[in-house]
């Protein structure tokens, strides 16, 4: 792991949506994938608008002294042509509140990262643990009953958009999305329609998702699916000795199982130790290959492999939740009096 975590990381590094960088993390990615011997390896694009890149950026204070300062543009900002001088904003923070007030059988994770550093725990851990899990598969020569698929998303970071095309593309259409502006719709799909299944609705079983970071994994969220919840423990137990054996009834969101808990599908996100993810990581320029747990990650690769394959092979799966139907506009308060 630590080598194909070193090749994604340090030799390719950040993997914005669109970006040059992503485009050599793709073919790198695919041809891992067709090197562990996994069958059907492509690429599926959709709309997105223009790339981005940062070549270099120096950003200092030049009075009242002078201070090198560490910043990053924001992405898709244009060049400055030059050096440009502007006033310094400071922020008096002293308490939380003064924080606030500055804030701005599927297997997966999102393969795209912010621009500032590597993009290591987020979300090249949970990318190495997909590869990894797969060849643990693969090596371990199984065959299971049902097709186990392994996915790398790109356009989390603007809005889950490809697991979004993929939910388009393969599972289900809503009245209305094609006339939706690309910029659009991540906000306003959920809200159309009526939904329209397609063939692979059925197929789709359960789909595993990691997004938190370098941590062990430690259980997993039911997203509130209480019949989920005997199989899911069933298919975890093995790995009770490991330390990840628990099932959360409540909803976790903000990561590419989301659109399919949108449309009724079983789509959930492991539970892992938080780590230094949100505290320090997340976002900034110091998500590097230095901050993987890669003993960490080790375990998540296995207990990843082995739920993916329990699930494959139980003759049992997990009943997707009813297709979501429009809500309907009623009044709480409206009361149909009697007549006198």
């Amino acid at each position: 792991m630590q080598q194909c975590a070193h090749e994604l990381l340090d030799q390719i590094g950040q993997r914005l949506t669109n970006s040059p960088n992503m485009r050599r993390a793709e073919a790198w990615a695919t041809a891992e994938m067709q090197a562990l011997g996994l069958d059907n390896v492509h690429k599926q694009g959709f709309e997105f608008g223009r790339g981005w890149e940062m070549m270099s950026s120096d950003v200092r204070m030049v009075a009242p002294r002078a201070l090198e300062l560490s910043a990053i543009p924001v992405a898709w900002t244009p060049g400055t042509n030059g050096t440009i001088e502007a006033e310094i904003i400071v922020a008096p923070i002293s308490e939380v509140a003064h924080f606030e007030a500055y804030r701005g059988r599927l297997a997966g994770a999102h393969f795209d990262s912010w621009a500032a550093g590597d993009g290591a725990v987020d979300n090249g851990a949970g990318s190495i643990t997909v590869l990894e899990a797969a060849r643990i598969l693969k090596q371990m020569g199984v065959r299971p009953r049902r097709t186990i698929r392994f996915a790398l998303w790109s356009g989390e970071e603007q809005g889950l958009l490809g697991s979004l095309a993929y939910v388009r593309q393969h599972l289900v259409s809503r009245a209305g999305e094609d006339a939706v502006p690309a910029d659009s719709l991540a906000d306003e799909w959920r809200n159309l329609y009526p939904i329209t299944p397609k063939p692979g609705y059925s197929q789709l079983k359960a789909y595993f998702n990691m997004d938190n970071g370098s941590g062990k994994f430690r259980g997993i969220h039911a997203e509130g699916n209480v019949a989920a919840e005997p199989l899911l423990r069933k298919w975890m137990a093995p790995f009770t000795d490991m330390g990840a054996s628990t099932v959360v009834a409540g909803k976790t969101g903000g990561t590419d199982h989301v659109y399919l808990q949108a449309i009724g599908l079983p789509g959930y996100q492991f539970i892992q130790d938080p780590l230094d993810y949100f505290a320090r990581l997340h976002h900034t320029n110091i998500d590097t290959f230095d901050h993987l747990r890669t003993d960490d990650l080790r375990q998540a690769s296995v207990v990843m492999a082995g739920t993916l394959l329990a699930a494959a092979n139980d003759k049992d799966t997990i009943a997707p939740m009813p297709l979501p139907q429009k809500p309907l506009d009623t009044d709480p308060f409206e009361y149909d009096y009697p007549e006198d």
